[in-house]
């Protein structure tokens, strides 16, 4: 009995929520306002997947932990979207801030490094939000994808490492290039025939090169 009220206490304190449904209700300020362009209505509310593996900690407060639906994995399409966009924006306003003040930031490559790393998590943020941490890191590591992880990754700590460690302006600029091409590599591949068009770029590019060097 003290069990049973114990429990219905925590509840009203909103510690279980699997009997209400997810906060639709219009919200004002600028919220409102992006919310008017949703293309997706009222049925955008989808749950992202979630761990169901027993771990360590306090088990929920439910018969099983499928029944438990957290706000933060009650996000629409709509919302995803605005969170890809907005890193996005904001991943594109670091970039071209360390484009245009390179000349003052090659004299400070730890600012220049920390802008430019930042911008690349940024990006890999917003793809995360769109699909879903667990699902994106799983298509990272890939077959596909496994080639780009490693050198857009490795880039970054390489970027890091030259700016902070060496503090060699030449080097944090290579490595910001190899991100970029990493980067460029990653969204074109997405296009149709684009992964194709780069092994054909590639392969043209590096028999260029190579007759080059032979000369």
């Amino acid at each position: 009995m003290a069990a049973t009220s114990f429990r219905d206490r925590m509840n009203d304190l909103g510690w279980s929520r699997r009997e209400q449904p997810a906060n639709t209700q219009r919200q004002s300020g600028l919220l409102g306002t992006l919310s008017q362009y949703n293309p997706f209505g009222g049925e955008s509310y989808v749950q992202l997947p979630t761990h169901e593996g027993e771990g360590p900690g306090a088990p929920l407060p439910a018969r099983n932990r499928r029944e438990e639906e957290e706000g933060w994995f009650a996000l629409s399409r709509w919302d995803r979207l605005l969170i890809f966009g907005g890193l996005n924006l904001a991943a594109l306003a670091l970039f071209v801030v360390c484009f245009t003040l390179f000349p003052i930031l090659s004299l400070k490559p730890r600012k220049f490094a920390i802008l430019w790393s930042m911008a690349s998590a940024l990006f890999l943020g917003s793809w995360a939000a769109l699909m879903g941490p667990m699902i994106y890191a799983k298509h990272l590591l890939s077959q596909e994808r496994l080639p780009f992880t490693a050198t857009y990754f490795g880039s970054i700590g390489l970027t890091l490492y030259f700016a902070v460690g060496l503090q060699s302006a030449l080097l944090t600029l290579v490595s910001s290039i190899i991100q970029l091409i990493a980067l460029i590599w990653y969204l074109v591949s997405y296009f149709p025939m684009g992964s194709q068009g780069l092994r054909f770029a590639a392969r043209v590019g590096g028999g260029r090169l190579t007759a080059w060097m032979n000369e």
